[in-house]
C-alpha cells in the first residue's frame, strides 16, 4: 500500500508530460509569469504625493537618568500615555475613519510633543482626515502618570503655528 501513491503519482507526471500538459509548480521555471489586469478587483496607481507633510520637529529633550529598570519603566510609561492621548484623539475625532493624528504620534514617544509635570504629561498634536496634506484638528491629551487616566484638554480648529 505504501508504493501505490509514489507510483501512481510518477505514472501521472509521466503521462501529463507526454500529453504536453505542464505542470502547476515545476520545479525548474524561476521565472515570474505577468498576471493580467483583472477585471474583478479595481486597481490604482500608486503615485507618491509630491507635497509629503514635514514632520513636526521634537524639542531636544534631555535623556532619563537612574537605573536600567528605571529608564525602561520611563520610556515604557512614555510609550502607554502617547497612544492613550492618540486614541482619545481618535475616538473624539469619529474613529481612524475620520481622523489620523500626525505621524510623531505613531513614532517614538521621545519625539513626540509633549510637555512633562510631575503628575502628567500633556501631548498637543495635530491632526486631520485621512492622508491630510495640511493638519485641521489640534488636540491637547492630559495623561496621569500614576492613573493613566486621560483628559482632553482642547480639541477643535488648529490655535497656532508651532
Amino acid at each position: 500500500m505504501k508504493f501505490i501513491f509514489p507510483l501512481c503519482l510518477a505514472g501521472s507526471l509521466l503521462s501529463a508530460q507526454a500529453q504536453g500538459i505542464t505542470p502547476l509548480f515545476p520545479e525548474t521555471s524561476r521565472t515570474p509569469i505577468p498576471l493580467p489586469p483583472s477585471q474583478d478587483i479595481p486597481t490604482l496607481p500608486i503615485v507618491p504625493d509630491p507635497r509629503p507633510v514635514p514632520p513636526t520637529p521634537a524639542p531636544q529633550r534631555p535623556l532619563p537618568r537612574g537605573s536600567f529598570e528605571e529608564v525602561s519603566r520611563y520610556f515604557r510609561d512614555l510609550n502607554r500615555a502617547k497612544n492613550l492621548a492618540r486614541q482619545a484623539a481618535e475616538i473624539a475625532n469619529g474613529g481612524l475613519q475620520r481622523y489620523r493624528a500626525e505621524a510623531s504620534m505613531h513614532g517614538a514617544a521621545i519625539d513626540a510633543p509633549f510637555e512633562e509635570f510631575a503628575d502628567a504629561w500633556i501631548f498637543t498634536f495635530r491632526g486631520g482626515e485621512p492622508g491630510f496634506t495640511r493638519p485641521s484638528i489640534e488636540t491637547q491629551v492630559r495623561v496621569d502618570r500614576r492613573t493613566f487616566q486621560t483628559t482632553i484638554l482642547y480639541n477643535g480648529p488648529i490655535r497656532s503655528l508651532r
